[in-house]
């Protein structure tokens, strides 16, 4: 087997516009330069059998990353309608749960806790102010359907604390979360 691969396995053999629709959705959604060949115009698309099964194999030149893989599995999905089941060569899957890979391994000192935490949580209310909005919500004292009007229509920090309701936040949502904003936090 290659070192870097993307494959399909089917439990039918493929006619030529499928395997098309298979190497052309990997062409079109993977990063460009992913397939590997024998030179820049030549890619080869390698059929086998495994346990009674097609195996559509195409060589690549990385490994893809999760979010690279799953875009090409759900465009896939789009095009098709036989039953399949995508591998990559870092072993994706799209229904695995691999767990977070410090799921074990956490330990965030309280003040940081806290600050992460207070961070999150006024985001998740500044986008719950903008969606509100953009349904023609606004501030008013009184919650009223009518007038769309809801007293939490306000920053986060000027919110009394009744209104600051305390999400339930594991500790591994809270790296996830520092993951993806830590630029905010230099």
């Amino acid at each position: 087997m290659q070192d870097f691969y993307i494959l399909q396995r089917t439990p039918t053999a493929l006619n030529s516009d499928q395997a098309k629709k298979w190497f052309y959705t990997i062409e079109m959604l993977g990063p460009e330069g992913i397939m590997a060949g024998d030179d820049a115009t030549t890619t080869n698309l390698m059929l086998g059998m495994q346990d009674e099964q097609y195996v559509y194999i195409l060589p690549l030149v990385r490994h893809l990353t999760s979010d690279e893989a799953e875009r090409i599995v759900e465009g896939y999905m789009r095009v098709t309608e036989h039953d399949f089941e995508i591998e990559t060569s870092n072993v994706y899957r799209a229904d695995a749960d691999f767990g977070h890979p410090f799921e074990y391994d956490i330990n965030i000192e309280e003040d940081a806790r806290l600050t992460l935490y207070n961070s999150m949580a006024r985001q998740h209310h500044n986008r719950w102010i903008q969606e509100r909005q953009q349904n023609g919500w606004r501030f008013g004292l009184n919650l009223d359907l009518t007038e769309k009007t809801h007293p939490a229509m306000r920053p986060w920090d000027d919110l009394p604390e009744s209104y600051q309701q305390r999400m339930a936040v594991k500790d591994k949502e809270l790296v996830d979360f520092y993951a993806k904003n830590k630029s905010d936090f230099a």
